[in-house]
């Protein structure tokens, strides 16, 4: 018989050892909602004579019973049981692809794709902006000041029990939907005490052990932090403008920051991870107390070396209006060290949770979740070719991120009988939550190429040298309540469930920016010479280079956001085979964005309050054994976020500005779903989904000129957009072969997209109808393997492909910039090999992008932008105590 076979057996001795389980039992089959929502009726009825027989013993005693056997099929599926359209991933689901991150485990999904970072998540074609992410039910704020969402990527998968992927909106949620919700949920207190140490490196064909761009920051760079040497010197906060300073005092400022310019070839180490987690528990007078820990760190370097070229648009067609290639040197007899596109990334991690649990009673529990969330980039980027002048230009960045997410939670969960009516749920939780983003000693400049001397000088233009610090903060608080009252509702078993919640966020945010003045230079040799030398304290001089600021008023601001909510949602059984669950969410919120306009510099005070009324409905209906029809409508919205209706300008980690819009308003969305699902065995099933969504004043990226200062990036209200999508997946098990079990996993989507903008609002854009930005038509997974649970054994073949989508608009008869991610073959191998002290030692082999697929955007049939990526491979140990 398919599916998990059930089988109990009851002899005289055990029988009176056994009956009081049996009542309960009994009891459950009559009453248990759960089991009757997901249609287990062989098992149940089965159960309940089981039951019947061994409660009465006037009924038992009559009978010569020696065994009874009782068998049923039981197939578990989270996706099948909750009341929504969902996607689970669990913790072995993680070890199985060989994800490191949640960012990269969540593209597995159907219909999930990563975005142009990797950071986060595209959900049925929908950015991440129209993506909720959650911890524990509670909303997180960003650490990224340009991104509405939580980068996924700093969440590593050791501290992550599982994932639901809510695809359809439920009024539980908050109203701020579009793609998706992710529920990010921490492992909890461990049933038995454990430890657990991982240990891996990896090597990265392009990379690892290969010359890579660098420069000293600090000697604490290795741990995600900076030990203060990059920082803001004290000096600058009396006056960080430099308005009221004298020309010795702007001296000591010049002289204060530190005199870092110049870039390293360093060799690349290899790839670092380590992991260690471990719990336990202790039973008291009280309650039983349980801990669980987690840490984990990770390194890795990787060289993204290629080219970048844009075009303008002509009656021939795209002319190349800059290269930064190989060619350009070679073409004039330069040595192509000094062009190309070239940037080395050192990437770093260090995360940690601390769960503590105290189980009062049966009925209750309350949990203390931290979580600390840390990565921290430093990276340095050349590009070297032609300018729009034809010149030979050399630009340089060097740059310092961290961004870091703590989260303190305190949560309850209790169960008591509330009403004669049945089980009454209580759970609630309260979440401070910081969030920021540190750009410390952020050093862009340029130098020129002089035919005269045959060397390079570095630009005395404005934009020739710039210093840039930022600094973004979030201060987030949640509270959440949450009543689930099991009743029968006028015959029909039913669950209530009401709450309301309240989320207040903090926001302050400074971007500065210095310039090192060289117009009063007399000594022109100087020009030619390092950075360092340049602007070297000998040299920093009234009468010579000086410090000047560039900072507006505009470019800091700061935001309060506020959100009533409440909600009621009804899960209804209608009949043996209808499932109905609906609600209605209100939400009342405020956003107040203080900052100052850039043209008048006067100060503007932006203010957007939505009070919404979102109403959703999912119906199931069971029309074939182990067959399920869903049908969803909901309307979500999308809000703006702070950053987004402040005029301030940022500097994107790719060199391009990027500025708010005060006239910014919310979305509305019409979500409508249906998917069949089949659930034919264990772990086996197929899922049939088909959805559309209707958009009103969709929030898209735009583009926008800022004079003669040439174009920046911004955000706009298109019209409309309309986006339709069919998903499938599936998921079989094989057989076996040799004692291992086979297994298959695979999943395809198809979207399409429309959106309309306005020339008003997207005055340049070439393109006012087209797809929706970061949207693929075509999105594939398949996973191919097999598992030996007897050796802890498995491999895994994963593939993933992701179509090209729209990465930016293009602007003047340019048509749009396309991305073609790679298509990625990867290898996971793991199986115990050794025992010690009684326990078992872990090796994994993991191979990424085996094809060796590299990077690449176009513009219309032209290269835009090209590098390679690199073949990964990664080994590890791991031991459980």
């Amino acid at each position: 018989m398919d599916g998990l076979v059930e089988r109990l057996v009851l002899t005289d001795t055990g029988r009176r050892s056994f009956a009081a389980a049996a009542n309960s039992l009994f009891g459950l089959c009559l009453q248990n909602q759960v089991a009757k929502m997901t249609n287990f009726k062989q098992i149940n009825s089965s159960l309940a004579a089981f039951a019947l027989l061994v409660s009465f013993p006037a009924l038992t005693n009559a009978q010569d019973i020696d065994e009874i056997q009782v068998i049923g099929v039981f197939i578990p599926d989270e996706k099948r049981n909750t009341s929504e359209i969902s996607n689970v991933l669990e913790a072995e689901d993680f070890s199985l692809a060989g994800d490191s991150d949640i960012a990269v485990a969540l593209t597995r999904l159907p219909g999930l794709s990563p975005d142009t970072t990797g950071k986060y998540v595209v959900v049925r074609g929908l950015v991440e902006r129209y993506t909720s992410t959650l911890l524990n039910g509670t909303q997180l704020p960003s650490p990224d000041p340009l991104k509405t969402a939580v980068p996924l990527d700093i969440f590593p998968t050791s501290i992550i029990g599982n994932v639901l992927v809510q695809k359809t909106y439920s009024a539980e949620y908050p109203g701020a939907f579009g793609g998706g919700v992710i529920d990010l949920r921490t492992k909890s207190v461990p049933d038995e005490p454990f430890l657990n140490i991982s240990l891996s490196t990896g090597y990265n064909s392009e990379s690892t052990l290969e010359d890579g761009l660098s420069y000293y920051g600090s000697d604490r760079d290795w741990l995600t932090f900076d030990d203060g040497h990059r920082e803001l010197p004290s000096i600058f906060r009396n006056d960080y403008q430099l308005t009221s300073q004298t020309p010795a005092s702007l001296e000591q400022y010049g002289e204060a920051i530190p005199n870092i310019w110049s870039i390293d070839f360093d060799e690349n180490l290899p790839d670092v991870s380590a992991k260690i987690s471990g719990g336990t528990n202790r039973d008291t007078d009280n309650g039983r107390i349980g801990v669980i820990f987690a840490l984990d760190y990770t390194s890795e370097y990787r060289n993204h070396f290629g080219e970048q070229f844009s075009y303008s648009a002509t009656d021939a067609g795209l002319v190349i209006q800059q290269n930064f290639s190989d060619s350009v040197c070679v073409g004039q007899g330069v040595s192509t060290e000094y062009c190309g596109f070239n940037t080395t990334s050192w990437n770093t991690n260090l995360n940690g949770l601390l769960s503590v649990g105290w189980e009062i009673d049966a009925n209750s529990e309350i949990k203390y979740t931290g979580v600390l969330l840390r990565s921290s980039q430093k990276q340095v980027q050349i590009k070297g070719g032609s300018t729009d002048s034809n010149d030979l230009e050399n630009t340089t960045r060097l740059d310092w991120k961290e961004r870091e997410v703590i989260s303190n939670a305190v949560s309850g969960e209790h169960t008591f009988d509330l009403i004669d009516a049945g089980e009454t749920m209580l759970d609630w939780s309260l979440n401070i939550t910081n969030a920021s983003r540190d750009v410390p000693l952020r050093r862009r400049y340029k130098y020129f190429y002089d035919d005269g001397p045959g060397a390079f000088r570095i630009s005395t233009r404005t934009d020739g040298n710039l210093t840039e610090y930022g600094y973004m903060e979030d201060e987030s608080r949640d509270f959440v309540v949450n009543l689930t009252q099991a009743t029968n509702l006028f015959g029909f078993e039913t669950d209530i469930k009401a709450g309301a919640a309240y989320n207040e966020k903090e926001r302050s945010s400074y971007y500065l920016t210095y310039h090192y003045n060289m117009g009063q230079v007399t000594n022109r040799d100087l020009l030619f010479r390092v950075p360092e030398v340049i602007f070297g304290s000998v040299n920093i001089d009234p009468n010579g280079i000086y410090l000047q600021s560039l900072t507006r008023a505009a470019d800091s601001f700061s935001a309060d956001f506020k959100n009533d909510q409440a909600y009621w949602q009804i899960d209804t059984r209608l009949t043996d085979t209808i499932r109905i669950s609906s609600g209605y969410r209100y939400e009342d919120s405020e956003q107040l964005v203080r900052a100052t306009d850039r043209s008048t510099l006067t100060p503007i005070l932006v203010t957007q309050q939505i009070e919404s009324f979102l109403p959703s409905a999912t119906l199931t209906w069971e029309f074939a054994d182990n067959m399920q029809l869903r049908f969803g409508y909901s309307e979500t919205i999308n809000r703006p976020d702070s950053r987004e209706l402040s005029p301030a300008r940022f500097i994107r980690e790719d060199g391009r500005t990027e500025e708010g819009n005060p006239n910014l308003q919310f979305a509305e969305i019409k979500n409508y779903d249906i998917r069949y699902e089949w659930y034919f065995g264990d772990s086996d099933s197929v899922t049939v989904g088909v959805f559309y969504k209707d958009i009103t004043n969709p929030i898209e990226y735009s583009i926008a000129s800022i004079g003669g200062e040439g174009q920046l990036d911004t955000v706009a209200n298109a019209d409309e957009a309309e986006l339709s999508g069919i998903e499938v997946e599936i998921e079989k098990q094989l057989g076996k072969y040799m004692n291992r079990d086979l297994f298959l996993k695979a999943n395809t989507t198809y979207i399409d997209s429309e959106v309309m903008r306005s020339a008003a609002n997207f005055g340049e854009v070439t393109n006012l109808v087209g797809p929706m930005q970061g949207q693929s038509e075509i999105l594939a997974n398949i996973q191919f393997g097999f598992e030996n649970i007897e050796h802890n054994e498995f491999f895994n073949v994963v593939l993933n492909y992701v179509d090209e989508r729209v990465y930016r608009l293009g602007t003047n008869s340019r048509p749009d910039l396309i991305e073609k991610p790679p298509f990625e073959l990867n290898l996971v191998y793991s199986r115990d090999i050794y025992t010690a002290y009684d326990r078992p030692v872990g090796l994994s082999v993991k191979v990424k992008n085996l094809l060796d697929e590299g990077a690449e955007r176009l513009q219309g049939s032209e290269i835009a932008e090209s590098y390679d990526i690199g073949t990964t491979l990664s080994i590890g140990l791991n031991y459980s105590f």
